[in-house]
């Protein structure tokens, strides 16, 4: 949680030189370096802490049909699919991560998803 400073504290912040350029390298060196790869029909996840998060890269209509009703963004679809192959400790753990990271995790899988869609029409 974050706490308020006082004005007699000086942290030294150069809040009037800060440029656009400046807020562009922070918001990219603050980007949470998240990776993957596919194995076998599997969309295999790394953490910036090494976790490892494998999911399906197949999903029936049914359950894309459910996750579409019952949840409205990636990270809460993401975390359903992990609740219904890991169980709820996986969800768990997936929600006590750092919201960027987990975003782009959930952001990636769904990408990677309707990539494998289109590769099977090309044109």
């Amino acid at each position: 949680m974050a706490t308020p400073k006082t004005k007699s504290e000086d942290p030294g912040y150069d809040f009037d030189n800060w440029t656009e350029d400046d807020e562009t390298k922070a918001i990219l060196a603050a980007v949470p370096d998240v990776r993957f790869i596919i194995v076998e029909r599997r969309f295999v996840g790394r953490l910036t802490d090494g976790t490892i998060i494998e999911v399906p890269l197949a999903l029936s209509l049914d359950e894309v049909d459910e996750l579409q009703a019952d949840y409205s963004t990636p990270v809460d679809q993401f975390k359903a699919i992990l609740k219904k192959l890991g169980g709820e400790e996986s969800a768990k753990d997936f929600s006590s991560r750092d919201m960027v990271e987990a975003a782009i995790l959930a952001e990636k899988y769904f990408r990677t998803l309707q990539r494998v869609q289109q590769a099977a029409f090309p044109e």
